[in-house]
């Protein structure tokens, strides 16, 4: 079993047993007639999975030699919550409620050493513990507990028996005694198996436009550096995407990339969270203006984060500048999306999670001058982009608001010819031939059954536009405490540019990586030219 993997999972089903015998190991059982808890089990008063309100798991990686904590918890609202990433919001009730289940009886089925000094030869070294004398030695400890805080269930668990197929060694923390058990516990240490996996919640069917703005900054100018901006829209799921500015007779779009920005908006997922602070989130929730907001902890905040800002030439309104461009999708709800791409974050996954631990064991940026980590670097490292999201109501996205028809004009009694035949050709198609009476019931009646169309449509309409809002206030209430934390594929396949967008007619695809952008500007920067 490698220890390093950060989804722990101890497999085979424990038949209910009593098992008194000799297993091969790293140091020889004992049986003994002191021994009289074989078969007992170990939290005998833990029968309800439902019970379990909370989840901690400490695990020992031996690549970088330190413990990896983990919890999740279900606070006073009900929500349940990741407490070491920022007590982001978790979907983890189901998750946790099997994970709980697979802990209720475990039997102490056989009899491995009753001292202490034995812990580290089994692999049951407490994690929590602050002083390791053998860091090979240490288990993973896995703790329930209930809404009071009471244990369930808490268990260190070492290695596998030697010849004995998922029979671990096992004790309780409180206890110097370990045993062996068989285990069928699975638990996830990985945010991102405990969130919501669709951060955007988009239909890629449903979109029906998106807007690519690949402008950057010019950290040593303090100025912009114009970019492309490319429109691609298309009228409904069933045609196909074009865009604005393509030579029809030597280019073509290129429906390959297109698949890959509509997949990467439709299914994108985090890899971790910043929390915003606390009043910058507050106010974007109550609607207000950001510069009605803004001190200098937001200014800085989002500036580390790669989100600059700058006052307009005109007035004193405030610009938000994302450092890398930003792209925004449209559904056929009338669900605009913007997002930001910020700063290059450089690290390892779990620091990608929740941001780097500075010395005072708060989460920070812990970058030198060139924006590369202090941490260890041989750990093995990623990059991955800081995300802005925030969501707009777009009527255009639901198409053209239904029109009311014009009711026909009664005909006076002795209409000229020219009256008449005017009066005809404007509420085609009725035959102009015959009586202008005839003529106006016959328009009259159409314009009555265009009407209950209109008012059917019209009532479709804004219904469409109330769950369209109602639907918007749902997403920025989940996005408006956030920064998000993307890889640096999904940032490739959504900032695109011409170069990938679009091919010579007959030309194979071709998908060169981005170049990076340069850091990030200090705020309050004003950028010249901007309007």
């Amino acid at each position: 079993m490698n220890e390093s993997q950060r989804t722990i999972a101890f497999v085979v089903v424990a038949v209910v047993s009593v098992v008194a015998a000799r297993f091969a190991g790293p140091s020889a059982p004992k049986a003994t007639a002191e021994v009289t808890n074989i078969g007992e089990v170990f939290y005998p008063g833990f029968t309800d999975a439902e019970a379990a309100k909370s989840l901690e798991v400490a695990s020992y990686n031996p690549d970088t030699a330190t413990v990896r904590p983990f919890a999740i918890v279900q606070d006073k609202t009900g929500m349940w919550r990741i407490p070491y990433a920022h007590s982001y919001p978790a979907d983890g009730k189901d998750r946790l409620a099997k994970t709980a289940a697979s802990m209720i009886g475990i039997r102490r089925e056989g009899f491995a050493g009753r001292r202490d000094s034995e812990h580290a030869d089994f692999g049951v070294l407490d994690p929590k513990a602050e002083v390791a004398t053998d860091l090979k030695g240490i288990g993973n400890r896995i703790t329930l507990k209930d809404e009071t805080g009471k244990v369930l269930a808490d268990y260190i668990i070492g290695k596998e028996v030697k010849g004995r197929t998922g029979m671990y060694y096992i004790r309780r923390p409180d206890e110097k005694a370990t045993y062996m058990a068989k285990l069928d516990i699975q638990v996830s240490t990985k945010f991102a198996d405990w969130i919501e996996a669709d951060l955007l919640k988009i239909d890629g069917t449903r979109l029906n436009s998106i807007d690519i703005d690949t402008t950057s900054v010019d950290v040593g100018q303090g100025t912009l550096v114009d970019g492309e901006q490319n429109h691609l829209v298309r009228k409904n799921s069933s045609d196909p995407w074009k865009m604005d500015g393509i030579d029809e007779s030597k280019d073509e779009l290129n429906q390959e990339e297109v698949r890959k920005l509509v997949s990467a908006l439709d299914e994108l997922k985090i890899v971790g969270v910043r929390r915003k602070p606390a009043r910058m989130a507050q106010g974007l929730r109550s609607g207000k203006p950001l510069e009605q907001t803004l001190d200098m902890e937001m200014a800085v905040d989002l500036s580390m984060k790669g989100f600059l800002l700058a006052k307009s030439n005109k007035g004193n309104s405030v610009r938000m500048i994302p450092k890398d461009g930003e792209v925004i999708a449209v559904t056929d709800q009338g669900v605009s999306y913007n997002l930001k791409f910020g700063e290059i974050f450089t690290g390892t996954e779990e620091e990608a999670e929740v941001g780097f631990a500075k010395e005072e064991g708060k989460d920070g940026e812990a970058k030198d001058d060139e924006g590369k980590d202090l941490k260890d670097e041989s750990k093995s490292k990623q990059k991955s982009r800081y995300l802005y999201v925030t969501v707009t109501f777009d009527a255009k996205g639901l198409g053209t608001k239904p029109t009311e028809p014009t009711k026909p004009e009664e005909p006076s009694e002795t209409p000229d010819a020219a009256d008449e035949s005017a009066s005809a050709d404007a509420l085609a198609p009725v035959n102009t031939a015959g009586d202008p009476k005839k003529i106006y019931e016959a328009n009259l009646a159409k314009y009555e059954q265009d009407q209950k169309t209109y008012q059917s449509d019209l009532k479709s309409y804004n219904e469409k536009v109330k769950a369209g809002e109602k639907l918007v206030k749902e997403l920025n209430n989940r996005f408006v405490d956030w920064y998000y934390v993307v890889s640096g594929n999904s940032f490739e396949n959504l900032r695109q540019g011409r170069k990938t967008l679009v091919k010579e007619k007959g030309a194979a695809s071709a998908n060169p990586a981005g170049d990076e952008a340069p850091p990030g500007l200090p705020p309050g920067i004003n950028f010249p030219g901007l309007k």
